[in-house]
């Protein structure tokens, strides 16, 4: 992968950039600029928080934008005969406009580009015909149906030994990171998108027609895509120990789950029965996250095994391949799927016995690629099987978080740093292209762990005035 030298900023040079800034306000207000979505958050959600933090915090934005709600007013009346604008065409000032190139999931973090006012306009390059880099990890041993953890556990499609990958000579793990390689580099792909994806079939997003118990009408058209590179970290395939369990996991994870409604409950306190209800859906929805183990794992019991012991050659291939290795394995027996629930490898796993083997790789790839379906084949080459547990978009087209050109919700969330966060800002969104070589996280986290330091230094010495007194 090529690395660009990130342009730096020093201390020295923020002042002369918030003085030249001045001179062009309303330029500011339009262009593109990277933000790090945080996990757990909608793409939506992180668009909703920046405009408001954004609006909240800068003074200089919210009278630009005042004084573009006047001008329309104005301009309005000049043209209307004296007749003012209705509230719903005035309504449009109380917010900036906003976009993005690219949703990430929920449990995906990273780039997120945003579109600023005008800067909308220029999204759709970054729509289409886009590459971009993903950095991801993966535990080996179980299918699930949507490809990561995020799913009720029972969505698991098949349980498979991963023995053969434990203590890996640096031999054989080269090996089959070249064979990784050679199945998937240099070739257009037919990849098929999961059915926990938002793709559209009759109007209706795939993960609904799956979340409903409903069939899904019709077959997933597949669509050609490319895998440009693989870098291979120096910890793929790393073995993570577990604490092993002491007692039967089915009781262990029904106690936990009975502590956690509990909590709930608990947390209800006086609230009417309406907020009682969705709170309590809202919980139900996600009881398999609250049995993640520290690494993003999903367990193991029997009630699982003897669910998807049912299912015969269930695990399909989702990057159709007839490379002159023979394709993508696609049968129970060539990936060492787990059919006895008296397997020694699968009783190891059931009661954390054995290690975790963790996958930790960061690929290149072009527009409308699905990163979790090559994590499953990625792990079919490996005869297993194993879903994602972390997803970063580390880059796209000339973004790059290696040349710390992108911003925090939290950057802006402090009005006596707008002076900085505001003229970096403009930097950026002066030029996509030269914009992109701005290291704004070299001045930005000089400027966090300078408030951090007061905000310490502060609490101390009232500590000590408490003391004395």
């Amino acid at each position: 992968m090529v690395f660009i030298r990130p342009l730096k900023i020093s201390e020295s040079e923020i002042k002369p950039i918030t003085q030249s800034v001045l001179s062009y306000t309303s330029q500011i207000m339009n262009g593109i600029f990277p933000i790090e979505k945080p996990v757990n958050k909608t793409s939506q959600q992180v668009l909703s928080s920046l405009n408001n933090i954004l609006l909240e915090k800068s003074e200089r934005l919210r009278t630009q934008l005042e004084r573009e709600k006047e001008q329309f007013i104005k301009d309005f009346k000049a043209t209307n005969k004296g007749k003012a604008p209705t509230g719903k065409a005035i309504r449009r000032f109380s917010k900036l406009k906003m976009g993005q190139g690219g949703t990430l999931d929920p449990m995906a973090s990273g780039l997120l580009i945003i579109g600023l006012n005008n800067g909308t306009k220029n999204l759709q390059k970054y729509l289409t015909n886009s590459t971009k880099s993903y950095t991801f990890k993966a535990i080996l041993g179980q299918e699930t149906m949507s490809g990561d953890n995020q799913e009720d556990f029972k969505s698991t499609l098949s349980v498979n030994s991963y023995e053969h990958l434990l203590n890996l000579s640096n031999e054989e793990r080269k090996n089959l990171e070249d064979k990784i390689k050679k199945a998937f580099i240099g070739k257009p792909l037919n990849q098929v998108p999961p059915v926990y994806s938002a793709l559209k079939i009759n109007g209706r997003r795939l993960y609904d027609y799956i979340r409903n118990g409903e069939e899904i009408p019709g077959d997933i058209e597949p669509r050609v895509v490319e895998l440009l590179d693989i870098e291979f970290h120096e910890d793929n395939f790393k073995v993570i120990p577990q604490t092993p369990l002491t007692e039967e996991p089915t009781e262990l994870y029904e106690k936990e789950e009975e502590k956690e409604e509990n909590k709930e409950n608990n947390k209800d306190g006086d609230n009417n029965n309406k907020n009682k209800k969705m709170k309590k859906q809202k919980f139900d929805g996600n009881k398999n996250l609250q049995r993640l183990g520290p690494n993003g794992f999903l367990p193991v019991t029997d009630e699982l095994l003897n669910q998807v012991m049912k299912y015969k050659n269930q695990i399909k291939t989702y990057t159709i391949e007839t490379n002159e290795t023979g394709g993508i394995l696609q049968t129970d027996e060539e990936l060492n799927k787990i059919t006895d629930i008296k397997d020694p490898f699968y009783e190891k796993m059931k009661y954390r016995q054995v290690p975790l083997v963790e996958l930790n790789m960061t690929i290149k790839v072009s527009s409308g690629f699905y990163v979790r379906s090559i994590v499953r084949d990625i792990c079919k080459i490996l005869n297993t099987s194993g879903y994602m547990t972390s997803l970063t978009r580390v880059a796209q087209k000339q973004w790059d978080m290696k040349n710390g050109c992108y911003f925090k919700l939290e950057d802006f969330d402090n009005e006596a740093n707008e002076p900085i966060w505001y003229d970096l800002l403009a930097k950026v969104m002066e030029d996509e292209e030269k914009g992109a070589l701005v290291d704004v996280r070299s001045v930005l986290d000089k400027v966090d762990k300078k408030r951090k330091l007061e905000e310490n230094t502060k609490e101390e010495e009232e500590g000590n005035k408490k003391i004395k007194i």
